[in-house]
């Protein structure tokens, strides 16, 4: 048995590519999760790199305390220098001849971090020296390339400190740490005197007290001193909060070890799913051969080889394949990774390695993570070449796998799509009853995921049944519009349902997954997003007693904002609430200007509105009229009406007037669109600062409320949308290995039909039309299976995010139409790139030799 040809290695083929990629997304995985664990820990110890103790800044008042400052820390017994640990310092390196803004946050330049000098600790410097005067800096070799620095080259400093700008001389150029790749931007060195001048600790202000004790500062010990004796000494000297470097850095990482195990599992989620993906493409694989292999491995039992001796025949090629697949996964996993790094080297940071590191779990965890899924797929196979009689080598041979659909499974299927669908129904349910506790959300998502899952896994398995259906459907539309290829096509797809499952199982895994994430994206944007808006339908509002001349035009030329109005406001006295209400009165055509919501309801003559977070708040209800005391001791009657979620107070404009309070203004601002050319040159972090920086300008006892709600809108969208394109690409791994299990079902359906295509071409077929043939099959599984997981994923997308925010938001359900429309054509793309090469191959052979029945 062991000697007994029973595969071609030609026929491995596609499960061996299946488990490679499989293999190499995994150990591209494990590489990224060390490198960005190893970074993490970088920037946790190299603030600390030759230090023994540390001191963080302590702000109680009312004690004298000690100086936290470099130079009074060295001076402490048993000290042999210290330094300002790195954490939280940053400046601005301004651009050439920009001489730096009033307001930091308003300068052009780079906002780079601080390094310090650290005595003890090595540098690697490729030009110069490091930094020991006031005015000396070091730059790194990335940020000297990016501005032309050399050495004795002047830099212009800004400090956040300080707001002054200084400059500086570059003493020497070093190369970027490790810990650097998380802030790609560049890194300035300087001395202890260097950073006294740019955090002002030298310039007294007008309580006397330097700002040189709110930074964090290591102290390093001398020779032959412990941690625990530095730290004695320095707590002996009125340094309550000293600690030694090991306890900061066992506090410090713990913090670290939850990021990256956060990093980690999230990973593990992506290749969990891959595995799985690969699992069906491979299970098929190895099943269709078994079923193609059947009358040899009769033969054999027939010679007297045993059952164990047919198992193990199966088995053994699997973990081959295993092992072949993996260590070929591996080796592109690494030549993928070091093009990565020499891409970022190039375009992001001298800071990662030239060379990968040697990391043992990305050779050991693929090719065991291999050598299981290829020996799990292998056992449904296996235990069919155990069961093989002798007797079946009299019979004729015929491929049998995957015919028919088994009617218990699809019983037992079409229940389990119905249970899913009660879970999911009963999130409903939950989200309903339980409105008001407190782990609503927790119950609903739980029965919503599980309620998803258990649907996808019976859709699964009920595939076997729908694809006869599907491919009738499909024929019938053929025959009418007269596409021969197409209806043969769909009668082969027909005839191994089984089969056309487990691989349409792979792809509708893949698809679905990216379906789900699309949807529950852009529905979680949209929820989110009108959440925001509807509380604060304006981007933002600067309200104030009284306004300078020309406010309105200034916030009006600000850069980013297209359109600002000017609104009466006031601050009404409510009787039975606490506090003043901030209300504004704006006119419809102040509305359709500046609000970025379409679900405002203006209040009506006598009437105020807001809605129900803030009616709680006043102790007011819908319908009820409520009294407002004026300043001449008058008293007017309003009637509320509560609207939604509304976060401000509106009122209208006539009735304000008729109140006899005191008037203030606010301005009501709209930002432009992020894609248009008023945003071209304006950021909305720009936006922000300049908002920020107008309303500064006001007297802060004439404020009555500032927001800018608009940032926290845009923000918000900006990040789902790049979690997103994350999300998407990490699934596409799934994606790419299923459609390796549709080429490899269509290149096995050549080989069981070689003697019918050899009679088509006898009979006079074409080979472009053998081949038109395999494309219409190619792209039936891959379109059905794009299709059905588009629509699932879609739908699980929607109960997902319904279920995440039940109780908290008003719900706003999206279709992400571009997403699926995406998914379904990729579907067909790929459906017809996988037919290529089969059908190349089944139109390859000359007639008379193809009809020679071969069994290899």
């Amino acid at each position: 048995m062991s000697t007994l040809k029973l595969q071609p290695k030609r026929r491995h083929f596609a499960a061996a590519l299946t488990i490679a990629l499989t293999s190499a997304f995994i150990a591209i995985a494990v590489l990224a999760v060390g490198f960005l664990g190893d970074a993490v820990r970088a920037q946790v110890t190299e603030p600390v790199d030759g230090a023994s103790a540390v001191l963080e800044p302590m702000y109680s008042s009312g004690q004298d305390q000690a100086p936290v400052t470099p130079e009074a820390l060295a001076k402490i017994e048993g000290a042999d220098g210290a330094y300002y640990m790195s954490n939280g310092m940053v400046a601005i390196a301004l651009d050439e001849g920009e001489t730096g803004q009033e307001n930091p946050l308003k300068s052009k330049g780079t906002f780079v971090p601080i390094n310090p000098v650290q005595p003890g600790a090595e540098k690697d410097y490729v030009e110069g020296k490091e930094p020991s005067g006031e005015n000396d800096v070091a730059v790194d070799t990335t940020y000297a390339k990016k501005r032309n620095l050399k050495v004795g080259s002047t830099l212009a400093v800004q400090s956040f400190d300080t707001g002054k700008t200084l400059e500086f001389t570059v003493s020497g150029i070093n190369r970027p740490s490790l810990s650097q790749i998380l802030n790609p931007g560049g890194r300035l060195t300087f001395a202890n005197p260097g950073i006294d001048t740019i955090i002002g600790a030298k310039d007294e202000s007008a309580e006397g007290i330097t700002t040189g004790g709110m930074y964090p500062v290591a102290v390093v010990a001398k020779p032959g001193v412990s941690e625990d004796q530095l730290v004695d000494n320095l707590e002996s000297a009125g340094y309550s909060s000293a600690t030694t470097v090991t306890q900061y850095l066992k506090d410090t990482e713990a913090f670290s070890f939850v990021i990256m195990g956060m990093i980690s599992a999230v990973l593990a989620g992506f290749v969990l799913i891959a595995i799985a993906t690969s699992a069906l493409v491979v299970t098929n694989s190895f099943a269709v051969t078994m079923a193609q292999r059947r009358r040899s491995f009769a033969l054999a039992r027939a010679l007297g080889a045993s059952r164990g001796q047919a198992m193990w025949a199966i088995v053994r090629d699997a973990l081959l394949v295993g092992v072949v697949g993996a260590l070929i996964g591996i080796a592109l996993a690494y030549f993928a990774w070091w093009g990565i790094l020499l891409l970022g080297r190039a375009t992001y940071t001298e800071a990662l390695p030239f060379i990968p590191g040697f990391n043992v779990l990305a050779i050991l965890v693929p090719l065991v993570s291999s050598l299981i899924l290829a020996v799990c797929a292998s056992v449904f196979p296996a235990l069919g070449a155990m069961r093989v009689k002798p007797l079946e080598a009299l019979r004729p041979a015929e491929i049998t796998s995957g015919k028919h659909a088994s009617l218990i499974r699809t019983i037992f299927s079409t229940a389990v799509v119905a249970l899913g669908i009660v879970l999911v129904l009963g999130s409903f349910a939950v989200s309903v009853a339980l409105k008001d506790d407190d782990y609503v959300a927790l119950y609903s998502m739980c029965l919503a995921f599980f309620g998803s899952l258990t649907v996808l896994l019976g859709v699964i398995g009920i595939l076997p049944a729908l694809i006869p259906p599907f491919a009738k459907l499909g024929n019938a539309i053929a025959s009418a519009l007269g596409m021969t290829s197409a209806r043969f096509a769909l009668l082969n797809t027909a005839r191994h349902p089984k089969r056309t499952g487990i691989t349409m199982s792979a792809l509708i895994i893949g698809t679905t997954l990216m379906a789900t994430m699309a949807a529950g994206a852009v529905t979680a944007e949209k929820t989110l997003v009108r959440e925001v808006t509807d509380r604060v339908p304006v981007d933002s509002i600067i309200a104030a007693t009284e306004l300078p001349a020309g406010f309105l035009d200034k916030v009006q030329d600000t850069a980013g904002v297209a359109d600002a109005r000017e609104i009466p406001t006031a601050e009404l006295t409510v009787s039975g609430a606490d506090g003043a209400m901030t209300t504004f009165a704006p006119t419809m055509d102040d509305i359709k200007a500046v609000a970025t919501s379409d679900q405002i309801e203006l209040p009506q003559p006598g009437e105020l509105v807001l809605g129900k977070d803030r009616a709680k708040k006043f102790k007011v209800a819908d319908g009820q009229t409520v009294s407002i005391s004026g300043e001449d001791g008058s008293t007017h009657e309003l009637k509320v009406r509560v609207s939604g979620r509304l976060g401000i107070s509106l009122i209208h404009p006539e009735t304000l007037h008729s109140l006899g309070v005191q008037e203030g203004k606010a301005v009501f601002a709209k930002f432009a669109d992020p894609n248009s050319p008023e945003r071209a040159n304006a950021s909305i972090f720009d936006i922000m600062v300049s908002i920020d920086e107008l309303s500064q300008q006001l007297p802060p006892d004439t404020v009555m409320m500032t927001s800018v709600d608009g940032v926290q809108r845009e923000i918000m969208s900006t990040v789902i949308q790049t979690l997103l394109t994350i999300t998407v690409v990490l699934l596409a791994v799934a994606v790419v290995v299923a459609l390796v299990g549709v080429a490899n079902t269509l290149s096995l359906s050549v080989i069981e039909r070689s003697s019918e295509y050899a009679l088509m071409r006898a009979l006079g077929t074409s080979k472009g039309k053998i081949r038109s043939m395999l494309l219409w099959e190619g792209t039936f599984i891959a379109s059905i299976g794009s299709l059905i997981g588009a629509v699932l994923g879609c739908v699980f997308g929607i109960l997902g995010v319904r279920s995440l925010l039940a109780g908290d938001f008003a719900f706003y359900p999206a279709v992400p139409w571009l997403y699926l429309i995406v998914i379904v054509v990729a579907g067909l793309i790929a459906g017809i790139l996988a037919s290529i090469l089969p059908g190349l191959r089944a139109s390859a052979a000359a007639p008379a030799q193809a009809l020679a029945r071969r069994d290899e």
